[in-house]
């Protein structure tokens, strides 16, 4: 698989092509895929570690979400969050990282980039991958990483996945190179000195990557404030086909294709449709798999029948085998068994659910189900679907029944079943969709 990962600075905007294999491969500096990895530089992410109860539903994870974190997030701005769970503080509850970034950056990214949702395989900040770089190099070690270049600074304290502290610096504009050793060791000692001794972490390895990583006099300084083991990522440990300089330029976006999609800040919506469309891309391959396996399994079986009858007939004299051949390979018997079978794989094809999310993909995007039944007879299929809603609003409640509606009036042989809870701003969703086979139309 090939990507295109890109990084978005203030000013700077660079990206390279890699292939995604057990190590990644340098394809070009161009844009020669399809998919694209996106990393912000957004210094201003909202962070909190909050306790929360143990819910299955999204939707009402994010109001709760939305809820606790309200001290830190704007008025009257949406937002995306990645959450990480920490540890189980009670049998209910347990504790979370939360980190947020408005909605808008997404959609102004994709605007820059000319991409639409659907070629973003991940949106996250820059910060972020670093993890990936550090867990390499440093194992299950706690590690101090520190990446400078000409317009930012980015450091993170993280055991393996795990992320314990976070700081992104913007430089000044117009900085000059000559103060870039006093700006890095400034911000080095000072987040050092306070993840040490007020975060009370117990940092054990340094990584410098980026610019900084060039800076002999600042890796100096660096060794004699830590006197820690120091590491310099080098290129071949990550990837094939780039030099050590340009495996230092291009490091954010490197990080970027090996970060999980954990770290995605996506907003809500569009992470459910690539779930949605992957799920359904899934449900049709292994459809398509089974049809096909079990068609070569009856013809297998049918060809290894062909060849016996074939050397029995060969036993006869010439004519005796040409009559006997032509008048036996294909029976009545058998000509009635491969009818049959073919329309049991056209009536598969006809009932198979899958059609069902290709053939509505406006009503499942708007649908939290939490249940699907399917029944099968001989004359139809029919689907039963369960889904559940939380709102923050009577408004919001509203405008979602209204866009239902609307959905719903485009197909037929739905029936619908709409319970609401004004007092909860709930609604229960039961659709019933009855399809039926063509020998019956």
């Amino acid at each position: 698989m090939k990507i295109y990962s890109v990084e978005i600075g203030k000013s700077i905007r660079k990206g390279l092509t890699i292939s995604l294999k057990e190590r990644l491969k340098f394809i070009s500096f161009d844009k020669k895929a399809s998919k694209t990895c996106v990393s912000i530089f957004f210094p201003d992410i909202v962070y909190s570690s909050i306790a929360l109860p143990k819910i299955e539903d999204e939707d009402t994870l994010q109001i709760l979400i939305k809820s606790r974190m309200s001290a830190v997030l704007e008025e009257g701005k949406e937002y995306s969050f990645v959450i990480h769970k920490r540890e189980d503080i009670s049998e209910n509850e347990s504790l979370f990282d939360v980190y947020g970034i408005p909605v808008d950056k997404f959609y102004e990214t994709l605007t820059v980039l000319g991409e639409n949702t659907d070629n973003v395989e991940l949106f996250t900040v820059d910060i972020f991958s670093l993890i990936p770089i550090s867990q390499k190099i440093c194992g299950g070690k706690i590690c101090f990483h520190f990446y400078g270049d000409t317009e930012k600074v980015l450091i993170t304290v993280s055991k393996g996945e795990e992320l314990l502290y976070l700081r992104s610096i913007p430089l000044p504009d117009f900085t000059e190179p000559s103060d870039l050793t006093n700006i890095y060791y400034e911000n080095f000692n000072m987040t050092y000195m306070f993840a040490v001794q007020n975060r009370r972490i117990n940092v054990e390895s340094i990584v410098i990557s980026g610019s900084s990583a060039s800076d002999q006099e600042f890796i100096k300084l660096c060794r004699e404030l830590t006197n820690l083991d120091l590491h310099i990522p080098t290129a071949d440990s990550f990837i094939t086909g780039i030099s050590q300089n340009d495996f230092m330029d291009f490091l954010i976006p490197i990080g970027t294709a090996l970060l999980k999609q954990d770290y995605d800040f996506s907003p809500p919506p569009v992470k459910k449709e690539k779930y949605f469309k992957k799920l359904s891309k899934i449900l049709f391959t292994f459809s398509i798999f089974f049809l096909v396996m079990l068609t070569a399994g009856i013809f297998s079986v049918y060809a290894d029948i062909s060849e016996k009858e074939h050397r029995f007939l060969s036993l006869k004299n010439s004519i005796q085998e040409k009559v006997r051949s032509i008048n036996n390979k294909i029976t009545k018997n058998k000509i009635r068994y491969y009818t049959e079978y073919i329309k049991h794989i056209e009536k598969s094809e006809e009932l198979n659910p899958v059609f069902v999310f290709d053939q509505m993909p406006s009503l499942f995007e708007l649908l939290d189900e939490n249940k699907i039944t399917i029944d099968n007879s001989d004359k139809k299929q029919i689907i039963q679907i369960i889904s559940e809603h939380q709102f923050s609003s009577l408004s919001e409640m509203l405008s979602f029944k209204l866009r239902l509606n609307d959905v719903l009036r485009n197909y037929k042989n739905i029936h619908k079943n709409i319970q609401e809870n004004k007092e909860k701003l709930s609604l229960r969703v039961e659709l019933r969709i009855e399809r039926e086979s063509n020998e019956n139309k």
